[in-house]
């Protein structure tokens, strides 16, 4: 991820990118991915009753379904 990039807030099962205005070259753009990680499993569990398993290039390969 470009250095400018940077989590400003989470609220729920959301978070808040934030990178430098002035350099537009680490914008990220329409359609690229942007992975993140699980920061509450709880959550996690209980708003979704599937979550995908991806490999190396996202591609989707696998489901778990969750009992929570």
């Amino acid at each position: 991820m470009p250095a400018s990039w940077r989590i400003t807030g989470l609220n729920d099962q959301h978070a808040h990118l934030r990178w430098d205005a002035g350099d537009a070259a680490e914008a990220p753009a329409v359609g690229e991915r942007v992975g993140l990680g699980i920061s509450h499993p709880c959550t996690t569990f209980d708003k979704w009753h599937w979550m995908p398993m991806v490999d190396e290039q996202y591609r989707v390969v696998d489901a778990v379904v969750t009992h929570f």
